[in-house]
């Protein structure tokens, strides 16, 4: 009965990893908010849950814990730690714990989980390192230690079955990004053009939900493409070059893709990755012992030059008649781009044609102005929230809680980009994202663990080659290459983190992808591993199993309530608050303490509150009109520092104003509680002129406007307000003077404002 349970825990275990690697980066709905991120965390959660019960369960049937040692430990120590001393003391608990509403992933909980994955998958190695369900760790050591010819041991018998089981799982990775990539190609020919607002035939992002994402997606899987089809890893020796040439394809699919997404970072990702690989690959052949220098080894330095300048003589070709998607590269090394060049040399009277290689990518996700220039105001933005006080710098204002330090410490600059109102949840640099969210703690330990791992990556591939110098064996070939390929794709992801920040698949290859190195190389020598002997009573498995139970369902109702919500966000956008309000009142009754649902209830709740007061039911309009003050106010108590609430809160009042004059005051006491947290925003600056306006205070009005056209010099609707306010105050030259204003210094081409002229 026992060993029938402990064989269950492991198919648990195991299945939970091919499920990480093989369906989460597949996973989108269209029933949720967030269609994409969201269902890929709370599959991970389900993972979570599902793996550490199956590995709680299995030790006590064991009767001991047993945790695997690694050279990773005190760093992921440190990281977490640092983690959790920010989230305690947070600028907003709730996010810190959850993540940001729409991107999830980063908030403790995501964190817990990785950590968790990380030391299930190293502490039941024996579950990957053979496909024989006979072996075991300790078996193998023992059949090892039986050994008497020294030259045997220095392959540990697991050897010939290691490799098979972790491919098996790098393989599953692989088939589903093929999947993902095909359908980035059926996006590029318009498959689902109808369904996106954003032009994702000129930036695909099939299943990730962003280009940038999806290049870093790709990029971290392309060493790995190359390595399992560079020798056919694991296949019969018959069907060994027909696979090989079938898996070599997936590296050029994959590339194409990537120029698809026209992801800068994903291109500066790739060359990182792809020159570590075939160097790793490469130039240990010129340091072999010369006796093996014709032997018949799995790293044979020929096929190794062919195949590389095969694969990258296809990648110059993709490139020269795709390009690369900028501009200042694409002239240079496209067709049409070299074409353009000549002829500018040949006659510089021609203007050179943009070619549709070189049209211009999108500011971060979406917007007009120059990427690079948006991005410099969200770092310094990072950088001013980090610098705002001693805690910041040393803990941060919390973990995942960029949304909020940015709005306050956004530079004003910024307003005078495309994206000036945007909303930006995270610093798209992932390094500058831990230094505004958990200061130099969080920093420091999140680059002290990238350095471990790098040292962890190194140390055990120069001791690969050191043991493939000694033997040429074809089985440390084998790990010698799909080391290099791990370690090349987990560069990737530090290089595409730089420019942009990681997503919930990139945080399980960053965590994982050191962990199967370590799995890897544990037949050099059995893993150590912190073990304690217990005799728990019987019923603490059972505990074990409810809580395991209960975190699953709490799981499944937090994605239902996701839901819910969604249908109820929608309703309302459609008009159709009746319908609406059961919807996300159910929401809440599942997840109640997710301050977005009272928020949006509480917009629901006042507009019906007007509605009722328009068809003369004074006592339905004011039970709405306190129900809808009393969710905004559980959306503040919840989550006090979020700018976007009081926006709501202000709105709330405004239209409950409508049925009360006194409610106007109230929406601008909600508005200047937003501007100290967000005192840079132009447009709060613009509302407030309104609705001080509203109340007759024309000076006030006229100041805030000012105020905001100082921020946003190009804001055309302030302009408007005040020449609307200064007609109103009787002084002509003041409104005409702002119409001319605006026509001088912003666009002169402006016909309603040259006809308000005359």
């Amino acid at each position: 009965m026992a060993m029938a349970l402990i064989t269950w825990c492991n198919r648990l275990i195991k299945i939970g990893f091919y499920v990480a690697f093989g369906i989460v980066p597949l996973l989108l709905t269209p029933w949720n908010y967030e269609l994409f991120e969201y269902n890929k965390m709370m599959a991970v959660y389900a993972i979570t849950a599902i793996v550490a019960t199956a590995w709680l369960v299995k030790m006590i049937k064991e009767q001991q814990i047993r945790i695997t040692k690694t050279p990773l430990d005190i760093p992921i120590l440190l990281f977490v730690a640092s983690q959790l001393i920010s989230a305690m003391f947070s600028i907003d608990p709730h996010v810190s714990w959850f993540g940001y509403y729409s991107r999830f992933n980063g908030g403790m909980f995501s964190i817990l989980s990785y950590t968790l994955l990380y030391y299930a998958f190293v502490s039941n190695s024996e579950l990957f390192l053979s496909t024989d369900k006979a072996y075991s760790i300790q078996a193998a050591t023992d059949t090892s230690s039986k050994k008497k010819d020294k030259k045997s041991r220095l392959v540990h018998p697991l050897v010939s079955h290691n490799i098979d089981g972790v491919t098996r799982l790098l393989s599953l990775s692989l088939i589903t990004a093929t999947v993902v990539a095909a359908y980035g190609v059926l996006e590029r020919l318009g498959i689902d053009k109808h369904l996106w607002v954003q032009d994702v035939q000129n930036r695909v992002f099939a299943t990730l939900g962003q280009p940038n994402w999806l290049a870093a997606y790709l990029v971290a899987l392309i060493p790995l493409a190359m390595a399992l089809g560079l020798r056919n890893i694991g296949k019969p020796t018959e069907k060994k070059n027909l696979t090989r040439a079938m898996t070599l394809l997936l590296p050029v699919l994959f590339f194409v893709v990537l120029l698809f997404t026209r992801s800068r970072s994903g291109l500066l990702g790739f060359a990182v990755a792809d020159i570590v690989f075939w160097a790793l690959l490469i130039t240990p052949n010129f340091l072999r012992h010369p006796s093996l220098a014709k032997q018949n080894t799995y790293l044979e330095h020929r096929s190794n030059i062919r195949i590389a300048t095969v694969l990258h003589a296809l990648f110059a070709l993709i490139v020269f008649i795709n390009g690369t998607g900028t501009p200042a590269v694409d002239k240079w090394v496209t067709f049409a781009g070299l074409k353009t060049t000549i002829t500018n040399v040949t006659n510089t009277t021609k203007t050179q044609e943009a070619t549709p290689s070189a049209m211009a990518g999108p500011a971060l996700e979406v917007g007009g102005t120059e990427s690079g220039t948006i991005r410099k105001y969200v770092w310094q933005g990072a950088i001013n929230a980090w610098n705002s006080s001693l805690k910041t710098k040393l803990i941060g204002t919390g973990t995942e809680t960029f949304a909020f330090a940015f709005y306050e410490f956004r530079p004003a600059a910024h307003n005078n980009t495309s994206e000036w109102d945007f909303l930006y949840n995270k610093a798209h640099n992932e390094y500058l994202n831990y230094l505004a969210t958990t200061g130099v703690l969080g920093l420091g330990s999140y680059l002290l663990l990238i350095g471990s791992v790098i040292w962890l990556f190194i140390t055990r591939i120069k001791k690969l080659l050191m043991e493939n110098r000694k033997d040429g064996d074809a089985s440390m070939n084998i790990t010698l290459t799909v080391h290099s390929a791990l370690f090349a794709g987990w560069l990737s992801l530090l290089v595409t983190n730089f420019f942009g920040f990681s997503v919930v698949i990139l945080q399980v290859f960053l965590f994982l992808f050191p962990a199967i190195a370590i799995v890897l190389t544990s037949h050099n020598e059995p893993p150590k591993a912190n073990i304690i002997d217990l005799k728990p009573p019987a019923w603490v498995m059972w505990v074990i199993l409810l809580l395991g139970i209960y975190t699953l369902a709490r799981i499944g109702s937090y994605w239902y309530a996701d839901t819910l919500y969604a249908n109820g966000y929608r309703l309302i956008r459609a008009g159709l608050y009746g319908q609406a309000i059961p919807a996300l009142n159910s929401a809440i009754a599942l997840n109640q303490r997710e301050p977005i649902y009272h928020d949006e209830l509480a917009n629901g709740y006042a507009t019906l509150s007007v509605a009722a007061f328009e068809s003369n039911n004074a006592t339905q309009a004011a039970q709405l009109a306190s129900l809808a003050t009393e969710e905004s106010m559980k959306a503040l108590a919840i989550s006090p520092r979020n700018v976007n609430f009081y926006k709501t809160r202000t709105k709330v009042y405004y239209t409950l104003s409508s049925l009360d004059p006194s409610f106007n005051a109230k929406a601008v006491e909600a508005l200047e509680m937003a501007l100290t947290l967000s005192p840079n925003d132009p447009k709060i600056y613009y509302n407030l002129a309104i609705l001080v306006g509203r109340d007759g205070d024309i000076t006030g009005a006229i100041s805030y406007l000012l105020k905001a056209k100082e921020l946003k010099p190009n804001y055309r609707d302030v302009y408007y307000a005040l020449w609307v306010f200064y007609t109103e105050e009787k002084k002509p030259a003041d409104a005409r003077a702002i119409l001319e204003e605006y026509l001088t210094k912003v666009d002169p081409n402006d016909t309603d404002f040259q006809e308000r002229l005359k």
